[in-house]
């Protein structure tokens, strides 16, 4: 274990001040995103317009076909009460013919089967279809009514893990189009407040009943084509800064040091979290040797999905919302009787910093404030478009990046003073040679 924590101390200071690949990649897509603004626009225009002609028309986020991004745009602070899963049981009554479609793709490799499979679905069912991938590595022939690039070098599936959250990002520019567009035909359509807020629970229940979630309302300000999702953008390009910062990236390494040093020992590593994104990300296209498990719906009573997943003193990393738990689950009852050290990344609670104190032995800040939303509207609630799902994403991708360098490092190290020592030189009059030996060989390593 000394010698673990040794390697860890030697090369950290290598580690720390260089960005991970994944914000790095993440911030390399964002001048692309920023030029899709018009297609955003065009698709935007066409489902208000649409939905204004058909009130009781669905915008549908299929979920078995992409988990994350359906996730990050239901029920969510900010988000539209329209877009929600059509297969859902309490909606699948309410299906039309004029129906629109939000499709993801996670990757060309991965996704173009079951993609293509679903466009030809929808456009039996004559829906319009709105298409967020990369264009480069799409297969040949895909017809959708709408196609917004998501910037991917190519379609291969090692690209996945950013195409998610540059999905997303281009999917809340989107809802921001499409509200901005309902105001220039003097409405506004029914977006959700945060469950921080107390008057968020009534409020929110009127607009998420079958019914509700088509509510459409008056709104006197007409918002200009572009503004919203320029606003948003340039919020994404702050939080992309505040990652960078060097209180960020100091708490990312102070936490990655505790958990390398876990996994060189062979110890396991929990990872969930309270969110959206998290639910599915945490299973998916990680780097370190994480056990990945998602925890919403699955803590109840008796039941314990950190006791089925981890044992006292194993570690878990904890993504959440504000706070240890969320409005509704004590996770923190259950995470405490699992008996399990933690590592926590959220937005603190000015209101109420008791729940801040959470006993972790590392903690990383999410960049956001209380409400989440962050795009302004001239009416009620005021207004859209969150951040956070963004950026618990990009803290999961950072400090997988970060974690598993560091397991690289150490195991090279490792393997470099291993073979060092199994080399003697020797001097013969002028000539050095190398001769194997056995030195070393009973020196054992994690």
């Amino acid at each position: 274990m000394k010698k673990i924590v040794l390697f860890l101390g030697l090369f950290s200071c290598f580690l720390y001040g260089a960005i991970q690949p994944a914000l790095i990649e993440y911030e390399a897509r964002i001048p692309k995103i920023d030029s899709q603004i018009p297609q955003m626009i065009k698709a935007a225009e066409f489902a208000a317009n649409h939905v204004l002609k058909h009130p009781d028309t669905l915008i549908n986020v299929p979920y078995d076909q992409q988990p994350a991004f359906s996730e990050e745009m239901i029920n969510r602070a900010g988000g539209l009460s329209n877009i929600y899963p059509s297969e859902r049981p309490d909606r699948i009554s309410m299906v039309t013919d004029h129906d629109i479609v939000i499709l993801s793709v996670r990757s060309w490799q991965t996704d173009s089967e079951t993609i293509i499979q679903g466009i030809n679905e929808f456009k039996e069912k004559k829906w319009k279809i709105i298409l967020i991938g990369s264009k480069n590595g799409m297969p040949k022939g895909l017809k959708c009514d709408f196609f917004i690039d998501n910037g991917a070098p190519t379609g291969e599936a090692v690209y996945g893990r950013i195409n998610v959250i540059a999905n997303i990002t281009i999917g809340w520019m989107w809802c921001c189009e499409y509200v901005s567009a309902m105001t220039r035909k003097g409405k506004i359509p029914g977006i959700l407040m945060s469950v921080s807020f107390e008057e968020a629970v009534e409020y929110n229940k009127k607009i998420q009943s079958p019914q509700g979630r088509l509510w459409i309302g008056d709104c006197p300000e007409k918002i200009p084509a572009g503004k919203l999702a320029k606003i948003y953008i340039e919020r994404v390009k702050k939080l992309v800064s505040d990652l960078k910062s060097e209180k960020i990236q100091k708490q990312i390494e102070i936490a990655s040091n505790i958990i390398a040093e876990r996994m060189l020992e062979g110890k396991r590593v929990g990872i969930s979290g309270v969110g959206h994104i998290i639910n599915d990300e945490v299973k998916r296209d990680m780097k370190a040797p994480w056990i990945g498990f998602q925890s919403a719906g699955y803590v109840r009573g008796k039941r314990n999905i950190f006791k089925q997943y981890l044992k006292p003193g194993d570690l878990l990393v904890w993504i959440a919302y504000i706070g240890l738990n969320s409005r509704y689950t004590d996770y923190g009852k259950y995470i405490r009787d699992a008996g399990v050290d933690l590592i926590t990344s959220f937005a603190p609670d000015p209101d109420n910093p008791q729940i801040n104190e959470t006993g972790a032995i590392a903690h990383i800040d999410q960049c956001w404030v209380k409400g989440d939303a962050e795009v302004p509207l001239p009416c009620h609630p005021w207004k859209m478009a969150p951040i956070s799902g963004i950026n618990s994403a990009l803290i999961l991708r950072m400090l997988d990046d970060t974690v598993f360098q560091k397991i690289q490092k150490a195991r090279s190290e490792k393997l470099s003073t291993r073979l060092d020592m199994n080399i003697v030189l020797l001097r013969d009059g002028k000539n050095f040679y190398k001769r194997k030996t056995h030195i070393g060989l009973k020196k054992t390593w994690c």
